[in-house]
């Protein structure tokens, strides 16, 4: 072997050595977030919006333990759970007693709002947050993504099949020239070996394979964006698939849609409209605005904005209200800013949902989303899912401290 070869083996098996430390060290991560998920009532919280900003802006993680009411006190914020929405995760501005001795009934408030939650909770327990950090929940949203899971698999499978797949031992691996066996046994013993050693790698492989194949399933997400098109007319929305969206009263939801009418006779009109329906005390408010271009993300248009409908109540009676109308062919960036007001303490759980209705060339294309929390709540628990790749990682740890195992035969 050349000078050349031996230094590329070697710093192949450096690379290998170091790709696998990270994936233990990361797999011991997992296991230790999923050990306190079921042991010390710890989860996970994305915020979506930015209703405790500055301290939380959004898109953060926050870690939150389960506690009993009778530990909260003014000044913490807590997650607090509610029947038939989403949990939502404010400011404890007060504490008061309930009717029974577990309880309290508390105030809260986002630090980024002005007022108070529209109405007192009542609650026998609630999440506090321990910590947060900035900019992790896009991250994590990544890995519900087909392309990612999807490569990050065939990755993990290359990895384990090249570290733990047999390779004849050469002087590089045990500072001498390997000895030949003795007699037919100790040679039948060594294939033996490298057939189980084979086997082992074959089967890590596919359980790895397996076991994020299955967490792609129950993970991966509709796309964020897709586009609903017809003959004439497509429309592509950043919420499509997303399902129930939290609402807030004063921060603002922000949905962006892109119709595009280029394909439609030059004789023809395209009309915009706006209509939602739900429960009327739900408070739903909407303001549409209009792009020369499309808008950035976060709600600024770079040239020829315009207003298209002013903010205030969108009634949830169904009727269609017209945004815009102009000649084809055309092509409008349409920002949809949706908050809710709720009238009554159940109008949150019950929401509303918002459909906006684009028609070009006899074609029409409806696009909507549901209108969940009237305040602004966050994702659910996560570190439970955790557990089925930190096991994985986890394994592939010990697998590397048992490759590295003294040979009883002193063949390294």
């Amino acid at each position: 072997m050349t000078a050349f070869a031996r230094g590329a083996a070697r710093a192949a098996r450096l690379v290998r050595d170091i790709l696998l430390a990270v994936a233990a060290v990361g797999g011991a991560v997992c296991l230790v977030f999923a050990l306190l998920a079921f042991t010390g009532g710890y989860s996970l919280m994305m915020f979506k919006t930015g209703s405790m900003s500055p301290t939380i802006p959004a898109g953060s993680v926050a870690l939150v333990q389960r506690i009993p009411a009778s530990e909260i006190d003014v000044g913490d914020v807590i997650t607090v759970d509610r029947k038939g929405t989403l949990p939502i995760t404010h400011r404890v501005t007060s504490v008061g007693t309930g009717t029974a001795a577990e309880e309290r009934v508390i105030t809260m408030r986002g630090d980024a709002n002005t007022v108070d939650d529209p109405f007192p909770y009542t609650i026998d327990e609630a999440r506090i947050v321990r910590g947060s950090v900035p900019h992790l929940a896009p991250v994590i949203a990544q890995f519900g993504n087909p392309w990612v899971l999807g490569s990050l698999t065939l990755a993990t499978g290359f990895l384990v099949g090249w570290a733990f797949w047999p390779r004849r031992q050469t002087i590089d691996d045990v500072g001498a020239p390997s000895p030949e066996p003795a007699d037919a046994a100790e040679r039948l013993g060594d294939e033996v070996s490298a057939n189980r050693a084979a086997t082992g790698a074959r089967v890590l492989t596919a359980l790895f394979v397996l076991a994020v194949g299955m967490s792609s399933a129950v993970l991966a997400p509709a796309p964020a964006s897709a586009a609903i098109a017809s003959d004439y007319l497509s429309v592509r929305s950043d919420l499509a698939g997303a399902g129930m969206q939290p609402l807030d009263p004063v921060v603002p939801l922000l949905w962006h849609l892109d119709v595009d009418a280029t394909a439609a006779p030059a004789d023809g009109d395209l009309a915009i409209a706006i209509s939602s329906t739900g429960d009327p005390d739900f408070g739903l408010r909407a303001e549409v605005r209009a792009c020369a271009q499309p808008w950035l993300t976060d709600g600024t248009c770079p040239s020829g904005e315009r207003l298209l409908r002013p903010e205030g109540p969108l009634p949830t009676d169904g009727v269609w209200q017209e945004l815009l109308a102009t000649a084809t062919p055309a092509v409008e960036y349409v920002q949809v800013a949706l908050t809710a007001q709720p009238q009554s303490p159940d109008a949150g759980a019950a929401g509303a949902s918002v459909t906006v209705r684009a028609t070009a060339g006899g074609d029409t294309v409806d696009t909507g989303i549901d209108g969940g929390s009237g305040l602004p709540p966050t994702g659910g628990s996560g570190m439970a899912l955790l557990a089925a790749p930190a096991a994985v990682l986890v394994g592939i740890g010990i697998a590397l401290l048992a490759r590295r195992r003294p040979d009883p035969r002193g063949r390294g």
